[in-house]
């Protein structure tokens, strides 16, 4: 029999009756009377609307439809058999047979796709496996099914979008002079970054909501897994997957993300092995096309170096970066050769209100006496407010650690509130800046080639370094008074002592005069403070080092500051002898706080004060003094100096500053710091109005010292401090990173020169793509216990009673105020000989402290008898008035 077409639109009666005619009687007899029922039941006009896309198969044949295609296909498979047993060929009637040939006519493929469409239809299909997809690209997508050419047309569109484009820093700059903030800016790279995932999200939905699925435990149920459009936690992966599938359908179009996790790991010193390991799966680029693309950056930073040379608001630090370099050659094997070289930066102020002129300086003002006596001496009130904040900022941090609002408010003078300081890296000039041959050669190579500076006629522009860096820049200025050309006459430079190194030159100090009792035994030393925390491995008096020497001394300080405390409770009868212990003082403290101001007010007049430097309280004579408690309260008091010193620059209170730094020539020079005195001495000079006339311009010269700090929590960092931070990266560079490729040119001019772009890269990877990202704040270790228990013990050792320890044989520590107050009568004459510009050069050459008339001015001092004019004049009131000035301000409140 052969095989027809069937349609359903038409009356089933013409299309079966050959079928029919082999069927028995009786039984054709039955089938034809169910199919004039049916016919009676639907007409060919209702049969053929059946399959427009209105009609509602469950309301038209609710239950019926179902069963009698059932009971007809039975019937034909009846026949069927029947036909087969006459000697004809077997035919299948059912559903696959059926669809099979439904779909030869383009009117039934319509008829059938447009059933297939329905959601009800695709759901039951879904609960067995099997996901009906659509290739009409508007079409909904339906759930567990994806279309390749959708995917693919939303990898088209991600191709235009920032995150999955190219890799081009410095695109958006002008040609034109621009600001170091502009250049500095790297706020595209972390936006794109952060961008990727809802730019998946928005222009690739498909793609996210199949690599999701994917993503999925194996565990998790299939109507789980299909439900699921995104998930937050794989936005790394996901976006790393968009990425590598990118680079095979654009790879010269899409290399950002490969770009940037390929310059992470060159950053972070990922060896070159790894790196082409990887570059081989596609995830990043090779190591030789990486290190392309920063020479390429870096040749873009040094043209953007000489476009900002002119900004403003710069100013420039820099400090010598020696180290030994070694080699290893054929002939001669391996050899240590020592590589001295200098490092800097070009850095951003944002409130220096440049550009500063020359104008605003008379560097020809020497010191006066008048100067000395109403500048130098006086102790500004704003000191005393900032030690009272010490001493109880360090009780209340101590019981209070994790509490702010406990915590006293800084009393600050005058701060800056900028929120960040651009910096460029000007990468590594080889000369030696220690010698003034090098430094000549450093002047050369940095402002004419580097920064090809051109304003030095009335521009002033500040430089800062350590007390090398600035006594050569002032020794090549005295030795070119004369010359004719404005850049050798180095007028436009002015050397400024930074602050990193004025706190690590008073930490020396303190150590040199306070580091121990000699052969008598004594708690007022810094070493006993180093034997009781057992931090003498890595603190001794000849090897400091900064980041642990500070925490010392300000342990050491508030374990003072609570023996005294416990000394408070003790007598108003708040704490029994046997509750000193750590929990018990913790207790009293908190249950009686009513009592800690007067306690802590009461132990800043006795310690803080002239009576605690010179020991001569009410009622004691020369012949009574608490020696031991006087050295207590010295070296209380110089400590009290360091940390105002190191709160001023943290909290960056230049006004702080400003009141401190004339303190400091004093006790540099009274503590025998023979290179700092001076150095202070002049950093106090320069700040004096009769020096510096414009008050924007000292104060530009105290805020471009301080940097803001980027680190989560932190505040203001000196701009010496910021550079030593950049060596030690070169330092931590070369030691692991250095082979025969990473050489000291890569270190020094790639890693350099694009350190703003790389540093980018790290914060920006570390805080898009990992699942657990650490801010970079520190937790410095609880020392809650230790400084607990040396308070218990200081206060039973007694050194806060005065009058315990009254013997000759006690230790005394020097006092520095006196002595720098001798020295540095003595050193005055020396400073105006070489620090100020003589009236004439020529003439003042030739003939020192005489002016042009050929008489001495009386505002000059003549250094010759300024010692016997202060000492052993004729007007005693006179000399009594200087020495009120000096240590009588120390107990001014």
């Amino acid at each position: 029999m052969e095989s027809s077409d069937v349609d359903l639109t038409d009356p089933p009666t013409d299309v079966l009756s050959s079928e029919l005619s082999e069927i028995p009687s009786q039984q054709r007899s039955q089938q034809q009377s169910e199919s004039q029922a049916s016919r009676q039941e639907v007409s060919p006009d209702e049969l053929e609307g059946l399959d427009d896309d209105q009609s509602d198969l469950s309301e038209a044949y609710p239950e019926e439809i179902v069963p009698k295609t059932t009971n007809l296909w039975k019937n034909l498979r009846d026949a069927n058999r029947y036909a087969i047993q006459q000697g004809d060929e077997a035919k299948q009637y059912n559903l696959k047979a059926f669809l099979s040939r439904w779909v030869e006519n383009s009117t039934r493929r319509k008829q059938l796709a447009d059933a297939l469409s329905l959601p009800e239809i695709q759901e039951a299909l879904a609960t067995q496996g099997l996901a009906v997809i659509s290739t009409d690209p508007d079409a909904k997508p339906i759930p567990g099914s994806f279309s390749t050419r959708t995917v693919r047309r939303e990898m088209q569109s991600l191709i235009r979008e920032p995150p999955f484009g190219d890799f081009e820093p410095h695109k958006d700059l002008s040609d034109e002079d621009i600001t170091i903030a502009k250049v500095c800016s790297t706020e595209w790279l972390q936006k794109t970054l952060e961008q990727g995932w809802p730019t998946l999200k928005e222009k690739a939905p498909t793609m996210v909501t199949f690599l999701t699925q994917l993503l999925r435990n194996q565990d998790d149920s299939y109507k789980d897994v299909v439900e699921m459009t995104s998930n937050e936690g794989d936005k790394g992966y996901i976006y790393l997957l968009a990425a590598l599938l990118l680079r095979g359908y654009a790879r010269n179009t899409s290399r950002f993300l490969r770009m940037v996790l390929g310059l992470y790991m060159l950053a972070n010193g990922t060896p070159r092995r790894v790196i082409d390991t990887l570059s081989g799966l596609g995830i990043v680029f090779s190591y030789t096309t990486l290190n392309n693309k920063l020479s390429e950056m870096a040749k873009q930073a040094e043209k953007n170096i000489k476009r900002v040379a002119h900004d403003p608001t710069g100013v420039i630090v820099y400090d010598n970066f020696n180290f030994l370099n070694k080699v290893r050659e054929l002939v001669g094997g391996k050899q240590a050769q020592m590589i001295n070289l200098t490092t800097s930066c070009l850095v951003s102020c944002p409130e220096l209100q440049g550009p500063l002129s020359q104008r605003s300086l008379n560097l020809k003002q020497p010191f006066t006496r008048s100067m000395i006596l109403k500048y130098l001496l006086p102790r500004p009130p704003s000191l005393d407010k900032v030690s009272k904040y010490l001493v109880k900022f360090s009780i209340m941090k101590l019981i209070y650690p994790d509490e702010k609002d406990k915590l006293p408010k800084f009393p600050a003078v005058q701060c800056v509130n900028y929120k960040e300081s651009p910096y460029l890296q000007l990468g590594a000039i080889f000369e030696d800046e220690g010698t003034v041959e090098g430094v000549y050669k450093l002047h050369e190579e940095l402002w004419k080639r580097r920064l090809e500076f051109k304003e030095f006629d009335d521009r002033l522009t500040l430089i800062y370094g350590d007390q090398k860096t600035t006594s050569f820049i002032r020794r090549i200025k005295q030795s070119q008074l004369e010359a004719s050309d404005l850049w050798e006459q180095k007028k436009w430079m002015l050397p400024i002592p930074a602050f990193f190194h004025v706190e690590l030159n008073y930490i020396e100090m303190l150590f040199r005069n306070f580091w121990d009792a000699g052969k008598e035994k004594s708690s007022a030393v810094i070493k006993a403070d180093v034997d009781f925390f057992q931090r003498g491995r890595h603190i001794n008096k000849k090897d400091l080092k900064y980041h642990q020497t500070v925490p010392l001394l300000v342990h050491g300080f508030t374990a003072r500051i609570l023996a005294f405390v416990i000394h408070g409770l003790r007598i108003r009868g708040v704490l029994a002898e046997d509750q000193i212990t750590i929990e018990g003082i913790k207790e009293a403290i908190i249950t009686h706080e009513g009592f800690l101001d007067v306690i802590l007010e009461e132990t800043w007049s006795k310690v803080f004060t002239k009576e605690g430097w010179t020991g001569r309280y009410p009622g004691v004579d020369d012949d009574h003094i608490d020696l031991e408690f006087r050295s207590q309260c010295r070296l209380m008091q110089c400590v009290e100096i360091f940390l105002t010193i190191h709160e001023a620059v943290r909290q960056g209170d230049f006004g702080l500053l400003r009141d401190i730094i004339p303190q400091l020539p004093i006790i540099f020079w009274g503590g025998r710091s023979f290179n700092y005195g001076p150095e202070m001495l002049y950093f106090a000079w320069l700040l004096h109005p009769d020096v510096c006339h414009d008050g924007a311009t000292r104060d530009a010269i105290l805020k471009g010292g301080l940097i803001r700090c980027i680190t989560a929590g932190s505040k203001y960092k000196a701009i010496d401090l910021m550079l030593e931070h950049i060596n030690a990266v070169y330092a931590i560079d070369i030691k692991h990173n250095k082979n025969s490729t990473h050489d000291l040119r890569s270190t020094f001019s790639r890693l350099a020169l694009n350190g703003n772009y790389l540093a980018t890269i790290r914060k920006s990877v570390e805080r898009t793509l990992s699942a657990t990202y650490s801010k970079g704040t520190h937790k410095p270790g609880d020392a809650f216990t230790d400084i607990m228990s040396y308070a218990c013990k200081l206060y039973k050792d007694g050194v806060t009673q005065v009058g315990q320890n009254i013997h000759n044989d006690a230790y005394d520590a020097p006092d520095i105020f006196e002595r720098g107050q001798q020295l540095l009568l003595q050193k005055l004459a020396d400073f105006n000989d070489a620090i100020p510009e003589p009236v004439d050069a020529a003439d003042q050459r030739a003939i020192p402290g005489v002016n042009a008339a050929g008489g001495t001015d009386d505002d000059i001092i003549d250094w010759g008898d300024e010692g016997e004019r202060l000492f052993d004049a004729a007007d005693e009131a006179e000399a009594e008035d200087f020495w009120s000035h000096g240590l009588g301000d120390l107990s001014s409140a």
